[in-house]
């Protein structure tokens, strides 16, 4: 499985995602972000089953083998326009700030019969660890509450304890990815004041927690997992 990760991803990740049997593929900086995250897939591209929605002037800088569709807006540097595919689909829900989403994006989720489910936090997908289709991770209490309002399983953790170089602090699920039978931690979960409640809410919901290197958990963007053959 192909796994989308920020170019400057801890080496001893990568070295562990590969150990686990994926492809990382890195991803180059975007020259209109901020430097500390501008690498960042989850604001560069949006993952459905069998595509990858991106800045049609950063499509250049992916492989022309994968299967790309551009969206027709601009990225731009600032909040909220940095945030036009920083969405999650959890369940059967598209979870994001509709006014500064993708309409491309907007479009799958009618095309997938999904609900958008709107809320003020426009770094959705920064803010959510997915850890199943009925079971997601946040520090966002906004987040929190409209997942728990349509019957989502939701552990709410403190936040502030996520490494973001750059700013204050990054975000649980800047600094996860889960591939279908894991959810691997970019850093030492154990090293986070709710590690324990989080591995073991990982394996309730029966996914393996996995942590990929030494550290502080750090931010890097969510680690975005991709079935290269999925569209076959």
């Amino acid at each position: 499985m192909l796994v989308f990760t920020d170019c400057r991803l801890d080496p001893k990740a990568l070295q562990t995602l590969c150990e686990f049997g994926h492809t990382p593929i890195p991803c180059p900086p975007h020259p209109l972000l901020d430097a500390p995250i501008a690498s960042h897939p989850d604001l560069l591209l949006f993952l459905t089953d069998d595509r990858i929605l991106t800045h049609a002037d950063y499509a250049p800088a992916l492989a022309p083998a994968l299967p790309l569709e551009t969206i027709s807006e601009q990225l731009g540097q600032k909040y909220p326009r940095d945030v036009l595919l920083d969405a999650a689909l959890v369940g059967n829900h598209l979870v994001c700030r509709p006014d500064a989403t993708s309409q491309a994006l907007l479009a799958y989720a009618k095309e997938k019969g999904a609900t958008v489910l709107p809320v003020r936090q426009g770094y959705a997908k920064c803010n959510l660890c997915i850890v199943s289709e009925n079971a997601v991770i946040t520090e966002d209490p906004s987040i929190a509450r409209a997942l728990s309002a349509v019957g989502t399983d939701v552990l709410h953790v403190a936040p502030g304890h996520v490494r973001l170089p750059g700013y204050p602090y990054g975000f649980i699920g800047g600094a996860s990815g889960c591939d279908g039978e894991h959810v691997f931690f970019c850093g030492d979960l154990s090293l986070h004041p709710d590690g324990a409640r989080i591995a073991a809410y990982c394996r309730l919901h029966g996914k393996i927690p996995i942590s990929l290197c030494p550290g502080e958990l750090c931010d890097a963007g969510s680690l975005l997992f991709f079935d290269a053959g999925s569209g076959d």
